[in-house]
Parts: C-alpha cells; sequence; structure tokens
C-alpha cells in the first residue's frame, strides 16, 4: 500500500499497494516480469512524448489529458444561484520520467516528509525492510535507517513531521499481519515502537489517509479481506474502533478532501475481486454514505488527493491482451459534483506501486509492470501545472 502526502508531513491519504499470490511455481517475491513485458522509461520521457495508452492498454493518440472540466454556474428554480463551479487545476497533467529507485520495489509504502519521499519496505525482489529517500529538489536517492523487520504491504502515513507504519505482512507471509505500530524520526534516523493495534484489528494493505492528526485505517486483509475500520491518533498514541466499512476491501485507496475521508477502488479476494463503490466517510457522525462508483474498477492501485480530487494510478488484474494484467489508468474523483474523470494513461502502467504528494506533485516509486510479481524501478511524476516538472 502506499501513501499520499502533502511535503509538510500532512498526510492525506494511502493508496494500497497489491496482495497476491505468485503465479504457480514461483516464490513470493522471486517473479521476473513476463517476457516482453513493458521496458523502462528513460528520464526525458513526458507524457507530451510519450505515447498513450487507452484504459484496455492498446496504444492511444493522445498522452497529455485535458484538465478536468469545470461544472458551470447556474441558476436553480426560482432564481437561486447554484454553488460556485469547483476551481480547476492549473493545467493540463503532465507526466515525467526521474531517476530510479535504487532498486526494484514493489509492494511498498510511499510517503512524502519534508520535501522527500520516503519508499518503505516491500519486495526488492525479496521481502525487504530496506527504506529509501528521494530528495525532489535535488533528485537524487539515498538510503535511510531500515524497519525492525522486513515486512511488505503496509499501512503508512506522515504526520506531525513523523511516518508512521500502522500495521503490516511480516516477512513474505501474505496471512501474518503484524499489528506493531512504528514511528520513523527523520532527525534521529530511527525507527521505535508505538502502541500496537489492537488484537483482531491487524491488517495490512488497508485504505489509509490522515487527517487532523489521526491515521485513519479503513479494511484490508489478515489472510482474508475485512471491512474493520479504526483510527490512530498520534498525539495520544491511542487506537479507536469505527464503523465498520460496508463491504469488505483492500488493496484500496483514500484520501482527505474538506474534512471528509473517502475510500475508493480496491478488491475483496482474489485479483479479480474488483470493488466499484465509492464511500465517504464523516468523521464527526463516523457514518458512511455511497458515492458514484469508479468507472474502471480494479484493486492494488495507488492513490493521492491533488487539486480537491483523489487521484486513482494503475491497478492489476486487466484481461485485455499485451497489459500484462496491469491497468494504465488515471482517474479522477472530484467530490464537489460526485463525478469521475480519466485522465491520460500512466507512462509506464504499474500495480503495487505508491503514491505521495509534494510540493504539488504526485511521486509514483516503483511497482510492478506485470500481474503477480515483476518489480521494477522506475519512477514517475505527475502535475497539473507544467512549470512545476
Amino acid at each position: 500500500m502506499l501513501a499520499c502526502s502533502s511535503r509538510d508531513g500532512s498526510d492525506n491519504g494511502v493508496a494500497a499497494g497489491d496482495n497476491e499470490m505468485a503465479p504457480a511455481g514461483a516464490q513470493p517475491g522471486g517473479e521476473a516480469a513476463s517476457p516482453g513485458a513493458p521496458g523502462k522509461l528513460g528520464n526525458s520521457d513526458t507524457a507530451g512524448s510519450a505515447a498513450g495508452s487507452s484504459a484496455n492498454g492498446s496504444p492511444g493518440s493522445e498522452s497529455v489529458s485535458e484538465a478536468l472540466p469545470l461544472t458551470p454556474s447556474a441558476m436553480l428554480p426560482g432564481g437561486t444561484p447554484a454553488p460556485p463551479a469547483p476551481p480547476a487545476p492549473p493545467g493540463a497533467p503532465l507526466q515525467q520520467a526521474l531517476p530510479d529507485l535504487i532498486s526494484v520495489r514493489q509492494e511498498h509504502a510511499a510517503v512524502a516528509l519534508g520535501g522527500e519521499i520516503y519508499v518503505i519496505g516491500g519486495f526488492t525482489p525479496t521481502v525487504t525492510a530496506t527504506v529509501e529517500a528521494f530528495d525532489t529538489a535535488a533528485q537524487t536517492w539515498r538510503a535511510v535507517a531500515s524497519l525492525p523487520a522486513a515486512l511488505h504491504h503496509a499501512n503508512a502515513a506522515s504526520v506531525n513531521g513523523r511516518i508512521y507504519v500502522a500495521g503490516f505482512y511480516l516477512g513474505s507471509s501474505f496471512t501474518n499481519a503484524d499489528p506493531r505500530v512504528l514511528e520513523y524520526d527523520p532527525a534521529q534516523n530511527s525507527w521505535s515502537e508505538r502502541t500496537p493495534m489492537p488484537a483482531g484489528s491487524e491488517r495490512a494493505t488497508s485504505c489509509v489517509a490522515a487527517l487532523d492528526g489521526k491515521i485513519y485505517l479503513f479494511g484490508g486483509a489478515r489472510a482474508t479481506t475485512v471491512s474493520d475500520a479504526s483510527v490512530y491518533d498520534v498525539a495520544a498514541d491511542s487506537w479507536q474502533a469505527l464503523p465498520p466499512l460496508p463491504e469488505a476491501r483492500e488493496h484500496c485507496v483514500a484520501g482527505a478532501i474538506g474534512g471528509t475521508l473517502y475510500i475508493a477502488s480496491g478488491r475483496a479476494g482474489g485479483i479479480t475481486g474488483f470493488q466499484p463503490n465509492t464511500w465517504a466517510f464523516d468523521p464527526a457522525t463516523q457514518a458512511y454514505s455511497p458515492r458514484a462508483p469508479i468507472p474502471t474498477a480494479r484493486g492494488g492501485t495507488a492513490g493521492a488527493v491533488l487539486a480537491e480530487r483523489l487521484l486513482i494510478f494503475g491497478g492489476e488484474g486487466n484481461p485485455a491482451p499485451a497489459t500484462f494484467g496491469v491497468w494504465p489508468n488515471i482517474d479522477a474523483y472530484e467530490p464537489a459534483s460526485d463525478s469521475w474523470q480519466a485522465l491520460a494513461p500512466m507512462l509506464l502502467p504499474r500495480h503495487g506501486l505508491g503514491a505521495a504528494v509534494s510540493d504539488g506533485r504526485v511521486y509514483l516509486p516503483g511497482g510492478a509492470a506485470a500481474q503477480g510479481f515483476g518489480a521494477v524501478n522506475d519512477h514517475t511524476v505527475l502535475s497539473f501545472d507544467s512549470s512545476a516538472l
């Protein structure tokens, strides 16, 4: 799973990576990408020059999408003015390749903190405790303190200048969910343990978002997909159970917009058990309400909040030929209009990747370019403002 964070360390969501068994005969974390799988991107590749793909992975003629449309203001019956249209992003979404990760990596978490993008755990291609950090200004990678244990599909977020990992799969197991909460202090470059998740609520690959100093976990898995929901108060170092999701899901995305938490994409059970429904959660009333479903349901996605939209990247389980089972889609959910908009496809379609926001850009490190295991070290960035690239 994966984080979407702002530069100031105030995390606004995490998208889960994907958690699947390797194809028959392969060991977890050890499968290479399928022969003929997509090649590497060059650091000069941009969405304006790279060939695009349609939602099913076939070649497309456009590689830069149009800006998300405005909803025009109007007069309601009786002469009452309609609510003003939401602001449009400052430009067309553009993508660019960045320097590669130190190693190939998938099923990791990605979190932004202090102008760096931290890539946490996962498979490299074997399960790892290592952590890498990308300096968004210098455009360089460095190794930072390793985790206390090798893990994958971690639930992670940044709050108040620290990084938190709250639940994960331990070792190469896809059933051994670990309840530990780990805190990273960048000043000390060290990890320490905090209050663990309550017994029976431990899980990995949840939909994760941070809001007002708290980390929210929706769904996830501990051997099977669950509908559990809970919140971790960082300052109090305490957990609270929340009403469960209306349906079980994992490998999903959550993000905070305007004080409401939105939960989208994901799956239940196997790779193709897609969950199309979108939910809004009100932290004040602790109630869920349905929202427009995602047009292309899929799991193994990454997510981020940018320009008051929840962005969903990639995923696996694509049945179309020549896609290697991976979705190239980028979808944007706008709460103001309760609508979805398709953006240009990813430069390199991936699942099991991370997403993190810093200075108005979404960073997308690593992932797999083929369904199951096929880790890559590619790294791309998306921005709505071409001057930010």
